[in-house]
């Protein structure tokens, strides 16, 4: 427990990006580009931006074979084919609710980290379940900051940027908010239901009653 606490304690929570995830995303990406030489894109949620990497900067890796293909069809938890200490960046975002064991993954992924390397990694804590009726993939797992302080404990810095506020959330668990809402009119909504809703009802720890949390680790 003390060493939970501890990694509670060094753990940064950022509200900056909160109505703008994909300026997060494409701020750390970019970086990525920049000043890695291999990143490992796991699930292949880069697709919208893997257009910033030169292509052999990026290697993807999922455990599905579907179109496209990934450049390494392997499972995280238990990996085989993946090189350990190959990479100096990883991406994995919105991937780790869906297996079987969170832990031994992300262990896995600080292992395939060089000393030094980034991690990008997405994780939803108040959201709905969105698996398919056929089970194709899984929802299995959500985190809170304490949650995801614990996951990433061996890392030697850690900043988790929330995503909406306590208000806003609760809207974003109807699938028609984000599919709708926000589709159309960006965060400005969620912006404009969180700062009525504090005001008018209080402000219950608006960084910690989110949507979910992007993190940035370093190795």
């Amino acid at each position: 427990m003390a060493r939970h606490l501890e990694a509670i304690r060094r753990v940064t929570v950022d509200h900056e990006y909160a109505y703008d995830s994909e300026g997060l995303i494409t701020n750390k990406l970019k970086f990525m580009a920049s000043n890695c030489s291999m990143v490992l894109d796991i699930g292949q949620s880069t697709r919208e931006n893997v257009k910033l990497f030169e292509q052999r900067k990026i290697e993807s890796m999922d455990i599905n074979l579907e179109e496209p293909a990934a450049d390494i069809i392997d499972d995280i938890c238990a990996p085989s084919r993946l090189q350990y200490e190959r990479y100096d960046g990883i991406v994995c975002l919105s991937v780790l609710e869906h297996v079987y064991d969170p832990f031994t993954a992300t262990r896995e992924i600080f292992r395939l980290l060089q000393p030094g390397g980034y991690l990008f990694l997405h994780l939803p804590f108040l959201f709905r379940y969105h698996a398919p009726q056929d089970l194709s993939f899984t929802d299995c797992y959500r985190f809170s900051r304490d949650g995801i302080a614990w996951l990433l404990r061996d890392f030697s810095e850690v900043t988790l940027y929330s995503i909406r506020g306590p208000y806003s959330s609760i809207f974003n668990l109807h699938r028609s908010w984000k599919k709708g809402v926000e589709k159309h009119l960006g965060m400005a909504p969620a912006r404009w239901l969180d700062r009525v809703g504090m005001r008018f009802f209080g402000r219950p720890t608006s960084e910690l009653q989110v949507s979910g949390y992007y993190a940035w680790a370093k190795k």
